[in-house]
């Protein structure tokens, strides 16, 4: 991404990108202790992953749950990128 658009998304206040780090006395359990990378954020919404933290969710399940394969093409998916833990 260039400079120039790094510098567009924060102007409009999108995290894209960026680190959140869970403040100490974050109340809800979900994002205690919380370092989440954001992936993308814009008025319709924001997608982030914790990164310090394994997650039950694998590459595959998170491809499907994102509506960008189908089923019959997560079968496709060699072992090590279907059973990748996110």
């Amino acid at each position: 991404m260039a400079l120039s658009s790094k510098t567009d998304l924060r102007e409009r206040g999108f995290l894209d990108g960026q680190l959140l780090i869970a403040m100490p006395g974050m109340p809800d359990g979900n994002f205690a202790r919380a370092v989440v990378y954001i992936c993308a954020h814009s008025d319709a919404g924001a997608m982030g992953f914790i990164i310090n933290r394994s997650q039950s969710v694998t590459f595959a399940d998170l491809l499907l749950h994102l509506e960008l394969i189908d089923r019959n093409d997560a079968i496709m998916l060699p072992d090590h990128a279907r059973h990748f833990p996110i």
